[in-house]
């Protein structure tokens, strides 16, 4: 197995964005994610407020990742798979 590459991630001048809506308009070439907050007055209004653009094989790295940050969490006993009651 090769040996995974080290990058060296520079994120001083980052931005820092807060989001509790994530949504997905998906097409043959790209995935794109929009991020939002729901107004606290009107449920059904989200204000976006940033869209994501990722290819089709980055969006797929993209979910891989997430989900093994969702396994290890469960393996931790920080979250469970269990629905929300």
């Amino acid at each position: 197995m090769p040996e995974q590459e080290q990058l060296e991630i520079f994120d001083e001048n980052a931005e820092n964005l807060f989001s509790n809506l994530i949504s997905f308009n998906i097409n043959p070439e790209e995935v794109c994610m929009g991020l939002g907050i729901r107004d606290v007055r009107e449920a059904n209004l989200v204000n976006v407020h940033t869209y994501l653009h990722l290819t089709i094989p980055h969006f797929l790295r993209f979910a891989d990742a997430v989900n093994k940050q969702v396994n290890m969490l469960i393996e931790k006993g920080v979250i469970s798979r269990e629905p929300e009651q």
